[in-house]
């Protein structure tokens, strides 16, 4: 008898078996579905190639319409070398017609499952054989199928039919029979996004076990072959879903000057702060020392950006004094750009997931907010699963993030985070904007929000000096500046300031 371990067959695809919790039932009859050019060939030939190479579980590949030299050239582009594995006894590809194979699986002693047992086969995979199942077979279709189906289960074969299924109006598939008797179901589509095409998978049914449901994107990459990713909406491992800021004494510097006090030294761990702001106010140049803070604290941080390429960050920061590039060749900080056009949000979230838990930063800046909304959108779900999940990353792995956000207000704020309707996920919120006095445009900072910190709502200037960065200004400026200082003047993150009377000035300083 099988140990529960070996049980279950995994498919060896990467993010595949995530989905699928492990792998699925040994023996399940699997079937998978999806129109042209959806993968399906890729899928079963990848479910061969790995349980012969990464758990030498040998196989055979039935094929009708493409020749083994094709499927043997199709491969090698995926980087799987199948002539080899054949050479080696660990893989038969059987090229044959649909009316021989239906005899062959009807006969205890057919050639066919003798060249498979010869090999000692544990999978096989059939292509195309939806016309395989055809009626013109001569009798019933189902007949048809469950004749295949107990001859698969005879040798002790777990077995991937590809099947091409065609869409209705709504985009849902046709109801199959073959669906109702296999054991599991695997249905790829590709979807048009705005002019763009992408994969996705989905698990319908698969008996014996539980799966994650929904669709998730699929890629093929070469060199490589199925890349799966799951739904970023899917739940994770319940201590994500439990994990906050619960340490209440360490904190993260900003690498501000000035700013530090306002915030009561620094960020918690595992808290999310968003830095709001009209474009140009400084937000980018407040992340960039906030991960250069990091970098001299020999803390691990990690920059991810939307907006800029790593170069341009670089020499960007080098402009005003910040040197990340030796940071970055030590290792201590790492920079990632990803372009924003046609972005698939599940494969950007696994990409983030994993530098996260390779990496294992303390800090990280993520610039901006603003593109994704953009990209994603922001009325509608996606944006706000995917931000629910960052941050729920974020806090598993205790990491003081922060997150540019433009707010489009030039004079004056309505709404601290616009249209991101998301405050209730964020734990700090730093507010910037120019202010009109007279007619000079300066920057403003205001502590908007910060859980479970007391707060000092009022308004300071900042000033970004070449060499030296950005720094908060105190209240109270001293006597020998040329310009008033803010405490001068009230309504200051409105469209209309005005300076206060002597007499209000001199009894706030009394106070």
């Amino acid at each position: 008898m099988e140990s529960p371990d070996t049980q279950r067959v995994r498919t060896g695809i990467t993010g595949l078996d995530d989905i699928l919790t492990g792998g699925i039932p040994r023996g399940n009859i699997i079937l998978v579905e999806g129109a042209i050019g959806t993968g399906k060939t890729t899928v079963g030939v990848e479910f061969i190639y790995r349980g012969i190479t990464q758990f030498g579980e040998p196989g055979v590949i039935v094929v009708f319409e493409v020749s083994p030299d094709k499927l043997a050239r199709d491969a090698a582009s995926l980087g799987w070398d199948l002539p080899a594995l054949e050479k080696n006894q660990k893989l038969k590809v059987i090229y044959t017609t649909r009316e021989i194979f239906r005899q062959e699986m009807q006969q205890p002693d057919s050639l066919l499952l003798e060249e498979s047992n010869k090999i000692g086969a544990r999978r096989i995979f059939i292509d195309g054989a939806a016309a395989l199942l055809s009626p013109n077979a001569g009798q019933d279709a189902r007949e048809t199928f469950h004749i295949l189906v107990q001859g698969l289960q005879r040798e002790r074969l777990t077995a991937m039919l590809a099947l091409d299924a065609e869409l209705l109006t709504d985009g849902e598939f046709t109801a199959r029979f073959e669906e109702s008797i296999a054991d599991t179901c695997i249905r790829l589509r590709k979807e048009d996004i705005q002019r763009a095409t992408a994969r996705s998978i989905e698990i319908v049914k698969s008996r014996g076990h539980d799966f994650q449901m929904g669709r998730h994107s699929m890629r093929i990459v070469d060199g490589k072959g199925i890349e799966v990713y799951r739904r970023v909406q899917a739940p994770r491992a319940a201590s994500r879903d439990r994990a906050s800021a619960f340490d209440t004494t360490t904190r993260v510097s900003t690498g501000i000057p000035g700013l530090d006090p306002l915030v009561n030294g620094g960020y918690y761990l595992g808290s999310t702060t968003v830095m709001a702001g009209i474009s140009g106010v400084g937000k980018t140049v407040m992340g960039l020392q906030y991960i250069a803070e990091g970098a001299r604290l020999n803390e691990r941080s990690l920059l991810l950006s939307l907006d800029e390429h790593v170069p341009q960050l670089l020499r960007n920061a080098s402009s005003v004094g910040i040197d990340l590039q030796k940071a970055l060749d030590s290792g201590i900080v790492q920079m990632q750009y990803d372009t924003p056009q046609e972005i698939n949000i599940d494969h950007h979230f696994y990409r983030i997931e994993q530098m996260v838990e390779t990496f294992k930063p303390r800090r990280v800046l993520i610039d901006s907010l603003s593109t994704y909304g953009l990209s994603l959108g922001t009325q509608g779900r996606v944006f706000r699963d995917f931000f629910h999940a960052l941050v729920a990353l974020m806090k598993e792995h205790q990491i003081a993030a922060v997150y540019n956000l433009e707010n489009p207000e030039m004079l004056g704020m309505s709404s601290m985070m616009g249209v991101f309707h998301m405050s209730s996920l964020v734990d700090n919120i730093i507010l910037m904007n120019f202010i009109e006095l007279g007619d000079t445009f300066r920057r403003g900072l205001t502590v908007g929000k910060m859980r479970s910190n007391l707060v000092n709502h009022s308004t300071h200037e900042c000033e970004i000096i070449s060499g030296a960065g950005m720094r908060v200004l105190p209240r109270q400026l001293p006597p020998a500046t040329s310009k008033r200082a803010f405490s001068s003047y009230r309504a200051l993150i409105s469209r209309s300031p005005e300076r206060r009377s002597p007499q209000l000035q001199a009894q706030q300083r009394e106070e």
